[in-house]
């Protein structure tokens, strides 16, 4: 198994701490997405990474479309379908989006939260062109993560470079304006579709010290794996918030990419 595939499979092995410290999306991304196109319980919607089913109750709850969820993880899965359980609009299917095959069903709309960058770059595009309708959305929205205070985040940011996990001095602001612009400029390249919408909404949750270390832990970079210390690591996260009252205010930014088919 290369990195790649090892980074996609590990929320698999952690998905009740994914459903425990995964926020969900603010519901400013669908009205901007309704004011795009407006889907209804005739939409056939396709959605990329379903995860633990956070984004797939959400866009159910808002226009009552037919979704079809692509999730290879079984633990993942598991957590979604008893999410959505009384949905019967709603169907899950173990395969990734690579592999993904249906009878010639084209979608008035691809869904993806936080999931299309572990799409193999060759097909994702290629891919979601053929199966979208020419009047389709590729809908695309990332939560991006920052603490609110200043001295916190600082403090936070220097064990970072301690551990050997962060090797510039970049903001959190600086990086993630950053991972927001190649996200952007990956879809205008692809040459098969053009955004039609770019948006950033943000609200701030605040975060007692165990939910946000089980935060940290859902993504695939902090693992032990990936960081040998990794537990001292968190033990030192804990240090600095526990002497912040044992609370931070996590700042969530979401960009919305919405892209119509050229």
């Amino acid at each position: 198994m290369n990195s790649f595939d090892f980074d996609r499979e590990s929320f698999d092995k952690i998905a009740s701490t994914y459903k425990e410290a995964r926020p969900e999306y603010n519901p400013e991304v669908y009205t901007c997405i309704e004011s795009i196109k407006p889907y209804s319980k005739d939409s056939v919607l396709l959605e990329i990474g379903a995860g633990t089913g956070i984004a797939t109750k959400e866009i159910a709850d808002k226009w009552h479309s037919k979704i079809i969820a692509i999730e290879p993880g079984k633990n993942l899965r598991e957590i979604a379908q008893s999410r959505l359980h009384d949905y019967s609009n709603v169907s899950f299917i173990k395969t990734t989006f690579e592999n993904y095959t249906t009878d010639r069903m084209m979608f008035d709309g691809i869904f993806s939260a936080t999931a299309f960058h572990w799409i193999d770059p060759d097909i994702k595009y290629k891919k979601a062109f053929n199966l979208l309708k020419n009047d389709g959305l590729l809908v695309l929205y990332w939560n991006n993560y920052g603490v609110q205070d200043e001295k916190v985040s600082e403090s936070i940011q220097k064990l970072y470079m301690k551990y050997g996990m962060k090797a510039d001095k970049q903001s959190v602001r600086e990086q993630q304006a950053e991972n927001i612009k190649k996200r952007k400029d990956e879809i205008e390249g692809s040459g098969l579709f053009h955004i039609v919408k770019h948006a950033i909404f943000e609200n701030t949750i605040k975060y007692e010290t165990g939910k946000y270390i089980n935060l940290l832990k859902t993504f695939s970079d902090h693992s032990k794996e990936k960081v040998p210390e990794i537990e001292l690591f968190f033990q030192e996260i804990s240090n600095v918030i526990n002497s912040n009252h044992g609370v931070i205010d996590l700042n969530i930014k979401v960009n919305l990419e919405i892209a119509q088919k050229t």
